[in-house]
């Protein structure tokens, strides 16, 4: 017997869907980071230079690193920070569909009643659920498309629920009640979660500013009076002793090399617990990353 198992195709466009923005952020990101590499690769090498050797190779590594995950990061962000600001004003919008109801009216006009509202972000959403109601399209289709345009979980399993609540018929005002109840439990939840895990995200960030700090002070103290103690003993012969010689530059970029994976990795890990997205992750990765550039560029 044969068997035969499906192929799936796993490019940027089938993540991200039909985002056209992302993949140009990513499309621009990416060439301007594999550029910075290059040019990294190319100045380390001794094949460039640039203003007297005042940007290093390693500086444009970092820009490239830099270019690579912080548009994307704060992109995704933006857009996380956009869903979730409409799904908080989703429960008071099904309470006021449920007091509506309750009261005669028909759910279009429900619905086009508190499109007319102030609703935060969730308004221009609701505006284009009225206006395909208003087209003729099916309340089941137009929470459907409000669902694929928000993009949350809750919101989906809210459009399921009522349209499920609506072809089997009963109290419709109960139904979106019942909703509402269901995003708020939700909110809470994540809540909870965003301050437990909050805690030791923090952790994760003092840890790294600990970690920089002391390489500061290492430097600063242990290795300053090496340093100043070989440029004594330069020239210098004692019989039975010998000293190596330290090389500052890469000593600095050994340094940094053990900052920059801390960071990195500090930022990613601290961003995804605190907020449960990779792209919070990114974000904080970013700024770690950045902050131990200019640390390195100007105290070390």
């Amino acid at each position: 017997m044969k068997i035969s198992f499906g192929r799936k195709n796993y490019n940027a466009k089938r993540i991200y869907e039909k985002d056209k923005t992302i993949l140009f952020i990513l499309a621009i990101s990416m060439s301007f980071s594999i550029l910075l590499f290059l040019l990294g690769f190319f100045t380390l090498i001794g094949v460039i230079g640039f203003f007297n050797d005042i940007i290093s190779g390693v500086d444009f590594i970092v820009f490239g690193l830099l270019s690579a995950i912080g548009p994307i990061g704060f992109y995704n962000n933006l857009k996380a920070k956009k869903k979730r600001e409409t799904e908080e004003q989703l429960p008071d919008f099904l309470r006021e569909i449920s007091s509506s109801t309750s009261s005669g009216m028909t759910i279009f006009d429900a619905i086009k009643s508190a499109s007319k509202g102030d609703h935060g972000r969730l308004t221009p959403e609701l505006q284009t659920m009225a206006a395909q109601l208003s087209w003729g399209i099916p309340v089941k289709d137009a929470l459907d498309n409000f669902a694929k345009r928000v993009g949350t979980d809750s919101v989906k399993r809210m459009a399921i629920t009522v349209n499920k609540a609506l072809e089997i018929g009963g109290n419709t005002a109960a139904v979106f009640n019942a909703a509402a109840r269901e995003i708020d439990q939700a909110k809470r939840v994540e809540q909870q979660r965003r301050t437990e895990m909050s805690m030791y995200a923090i952790v994760i960030f003092i840890s790294f500013f600990v970690f920089l700090a002391v390489i500061l002070i290492i430097d600063k103290t242990i290795f300053a009076e090496i340093i100043k103690v070989q440029g004594k003993m330069t020239g210098k012969q004692m019989p039975g002793m010998s000293f190596a010689k330290i090389d500052v530059n890469m000593l600095k970029y050994t340094f940094f090399s053990f900052v920059l994976v801390q960071s990195l990795g500090g930022g990613l890990l601290g961003g995804f617990m605190m907020d449960g997205k990779l792209s919070s992750g990114v974000r904080f990765g970013f700024i770690l990353v950045l902050v131990s550039f200019f640390v390195f560029k100007f105290m070390f």
